[in-house]
């Protein structure tokens, strides 16, 4: 009986993940936008080395270098190149790698099987962090929540050394981890042996990292610079509060699940990772909420813990379509920003490859969504080198730029999505 329960359980395991590649197969004809032109365009040509060491240094990094989702830039650049569609397969793996972390750990609060699969289903499929599966950009916060569940599970099962590396793992796929000690503080105090003693390299770390955050951070009046206002929190509890089911404020309704340990530990650990977000206003992006959103599924699940699976599968059914309809829509939506990208960055690109010895481009016009770095990087990416300059025809170094240089004007016509190039020389 155990055996034939663990093969109706690890077949249902394959059918959750089967639904989703049905579901998201899109992704593959989708293309790059602008970070992932920029990790592209100097990653690649990175050493090894610098990824160890990026790895293994106590410093926060200036230049915002994160080392476990650079390395899948450098391997995978190296490999295929502009060649998108490969790219997504690890983004799609790395995603139900979460679900299952996601799945053991609500084993461990003792949640039941069924029960934990169903919460596992509903992270799985959702579209509330849809553009964190489907942008390669957003693999520093997949793999930041992959080292966070684990780092939360090898904690609950007393691995400390190894919940440690998981951290800090965690913090260099992506900073919103300093506040993992946090969530497990709240773990250990709700549902452990309340060890703290345990938790104090982990606070040191988190400490020393935020503190050098603070002091170092070059962002000082920019969309990354921290806002801690009431103006802030207006931009950014309706933003993200209102991802959980795609009404406003509907993550707040698990405010009112119950008083169990698991749901509130879910609840709490939500707010904590949220806690940074919520006074980053310039930074609204629905990826972000994909490890909060891990959180979220626990409270909810543990809440239903108390009814028969049944239940919980028969609510799943119901959200399912109500869902679909928005992920279809996102799909839509990232799918023609990745068209117009894809037909500008071909012609810019094959055009720089016919003509090597222009290296300066002065562009009018690039796709929405696109925004200048990408355009830069795909020069540069063209060129096989990095520095290579990309102006906009409106700032002040383009007009030197044509005046001193020999330069390419590319020209975009926004309804045919053509670009027409004219070479620009002094003598001419």
């Amino acid at each position: 009986m155990f055996e034939r329960r663990n093969i109706k359980l690890v077949a249902a395991a394959i059918a959750i993940a089967a639904l989703f590649l049905a579901l998201n197969y899109r992704a593959y004809d989708g293309f790059f936008q602008d970070d992932e032109l920029d990790n592209l365009s100097w990653a690649p040509a990175r050493p090894m080395t610098e990824f160890a060491v990026g790895v293994l240094k106590p410093l926060f990094d200036r230049d915002n270098f994160r080392p476990p989702g650079h390395l899948y830039f450098a391997l995978m650049g190296r490999a295929f190149g502009m060649d998108f569609p490969p790219y997504m397969t690890p983004i799609f793996a790395i995603h139900l790698i979460n679900a299952a972390l996601l799945f053991f750990l609500m084993r461990k609060l003792g949640i039941g099987q069924w029960t934990a699969m169903a919460g596992a289903a509903f992270f799985t499929l959702s579209a509330t962090a849809f553009d964190a599966f489907w942008k390669p950009m957003y693999v520093f916060d997949l793999l930041c929540t992959t080292f966070s569940l684990a780092s939360i599970l090898l904690f609950a099962r007393r691995h400390w050394i190894l919940s440690f590396i998981a951290f800090w793992l965690a913090y260099k796929s992506k900073e919103l981890a300093v506040m993992l000690p946090a969530v497990l503080l709240i773990y250990e105090y709700l549902l452990g042996e309340r060890r703290y003693v345990l938790l104090i390299p982990f606070f040191a770390a988190s400490l020393s990292f935020g503190l050098q955050d603070i002091l170092l951070n070059p962002n000082k009046d920019n969309e990354y610079t921290f806002h801690f206002t009431l103006d802030a929190l207006r931009k950014t509890v309706p933003f993200y509060t209102g991802r959980f089911l795609f009404f406003p404020f509907s993550a707040l309704l698990l405010f009112l699940l119950g008083r169990d340990r698991r749901v509130w530990f879910g609840l709490l650990a939500m707010i904590c990772f949220s806690f940074v977000l919520l006074f980053l206003p310039g930074r609204l992006y629905e990826a972000y909420a994909y490890l909060p959103f891990a959180c979220a599924t626990i409270a909810l699940t543990a809440a239903a813990s108390g009814f028969s699976a049944v239940w919980l599968w028969i609510a799943v059914a119901i959200w399912f379509p109500f869902n679909l309809l928005h992920l279809r829509a996102e799909q839509e939506r990232k799918l023609s920003l990745d068209d117009q990208a894809y037909t500008f960055i071909d012609q810019v690109q094959t055009w720089a490859r016919r003509h090597p010895s222009v290296t300066t481009l002065v562009y009018d016009g690039s796709p929405p969504g696109l925004h200048d770095w990408g355009v830069t990087a795909a020069w540069n990416i063209a060129h096989h080198t990095n520095g290579l300059p990309a102006l906009f025809h409106d700032w002040p170094q383009a007009a030197p730029a044509i005046d001193h240089g020999t330069v390419v004007i590319a020209t975009r016509d926004a309804k045919s999505q053509k670009v027409f190039f004219q070479i620009h020389s002094p003598s001419k």
